[in-house]
């Protein structure tokens, strides 16, 4: 993805020279002289939080005054002082969603079963905990900050008066880990008595059986958790620190009060066994997530995995090959590409087309939609696209 945008940024310059191309994001902030180095038609990199930086920019300021940007000048790389992050979140606008063709036209996508018109809001930044292949404390640090819940609200009245969105995605990386701003923003989901369902990210160890009661009531249908591994011993080495309990104590929940789950896995991580992957499958079948996406462990530059990777020589300097379904390299596993294929591609299929699995989804049907038959085909048909595309030989 990273090297598409760079042809695109080729093309650009080729029929606009006088355009000037900034990129931002994960990869220029964790590598910003190596970015600089291979990418050859960029003007400027903006490092972390890019909102107040633009605004500098765009006013002409001299760029060995701004903070927060790297930039080539006569051949020689210059990387200015980070800036500092914003404390106050709820001083930047929203989104400008006017600028879209059509707000009409979004959803989130059949894995959320969503409604539509849909909206994604972002209602945090950043994450506390230090998780070794995560990306987000490039941008954010390991720290994270919330947006009152006055504000979400707020963000929410726009969206259904002015564009009557029937579904929000909160895409925080943990929208339930401040349980008091959660509670005054289901209370206000539920006072405001709008015909909104949403949905959004959590951890195994950040929701009781009080709070996704409350949830629920305001409008959560799902919630999509990183659980990553079965295994005690992988989730330690991923430095997760989540136990497997609380995985399992936390699908309960769900299940009791009627929230979907959708749950993330990753192979081929540290310590990562035929033993290991087998408590991850027996792990998968006791929770019953509703969804489930399997990856192969990716070093996404800046994280600790991906200093490892360095450490150990095993890092690729071929950013096409940094995908999360067909990443080469591994680190202190034994597994090869073409073994955690195989493991992935026969997880969905062991998983979706079992006994318990479409049962369990059967069994659903009393409250909700007939769409359950179809959202059970295209999961079969997930199946057959991943184990068909990807194949190295």
């Amino acid at each position: 993805m990273f090297l598409l945008f760079a042809e695109y940024q080729k093309k650009i310059k080729t029929q606009f020279n006088d355009i000037q191309i900034i990129l931002g994001g994960v990869h220029p902030t964790a590598l910003p002289e190596k970015t600089l180095k291979e990418i050859k038609f960029i003007d400027l990199l903006v490092l972390g939080e890019g909102e107040l930086t633009i605004s500098e920019l765009m006013g002409n300021t001299k760029l060995d005054e701004i903070k927060g940007i790297a930039y080539l000048k006569n051949d020689k790389i210059f990387i200015n002082p980070p800036r500092e992050m914003i404390p106050d979140l709820d001083i930047l606008p929203f989104p400008a969603r006017e600028l879209l063709p059509d707000m009409n036209n979004y959803n989130l996508g059949f894995d959320w079963e969503g409604r539509k018109p849909a909206a994604m809001v972002f209602s945090s930044r950043g994450c506390p905990f230090n998780c070794i292949y995560c990306a987000s404390k490039v941008m954010w640090k390991r720290k994270i900050r919330f947006r009152s819940a006055e504000n979400v609200l707020k963000e929410i009245d726009f969206l259904v008066k002015k564009y009557n969105i029937k579904e929000v995605l909160f895409y925080d990386d943990h929208f339930t880990l401040n349980k008091g701003r959660l509670i005054a923003i289901c209370e206000g989901l539920i006072s405001r008595n709008y015909n909104l369902s949403w949905c959004c990210l959590s951890r195994t160890d950040c929701l009781d059986l009080e709070t996704a009661k409350l949830m629920k009531r305001s409008g959560c249908h799902m919630i999509s958790f990183g659980v990553e591994s079965g295994s005690q011993i992988v989730l330690d080495a991923m430095e997760k620190n989540v136990l497997v309990q609380d995985i399992i104590n936390t699908f309960e929940i769900c299940k009791i009060v009627g929230i979907n789950t959708k749950a993330s896995f990753i192979f081929g991580g540290p310590k990562e066994s035929y033993s290991t992957i087998k408590e991850t499958l027996s792990l998968i079948k006791k929770i019953l997530p509703d969804y489930v996406w399997f990856f192969i462990m990716t070093p996404m530059p800046g994280t600790k995995l991906y200093q490892l990777h360095e450490q150990s020589g095993i890092a690729s300097d071929d950013w096409v090959s940094y995908n999360q379904t067909t990443y080469t390299h591994f680190y202190d596993t034994k597994f090869s590409y073409n073994q955690l294929r195989k493991i992935v591609a026969k997880s969905y299929r062991s998983y979706y087309l079992s006994f318990n699995y479409i049962f369990s989804q059967i069994r659903k049907l009393s409250f909700r939609k007939i769409s359950t038959f179809f959202i059970l085909f295209k999961n079969i048909l997930i199946i057959f696209i991943y184990v068909n595309t990807g194949k190295r030989k």
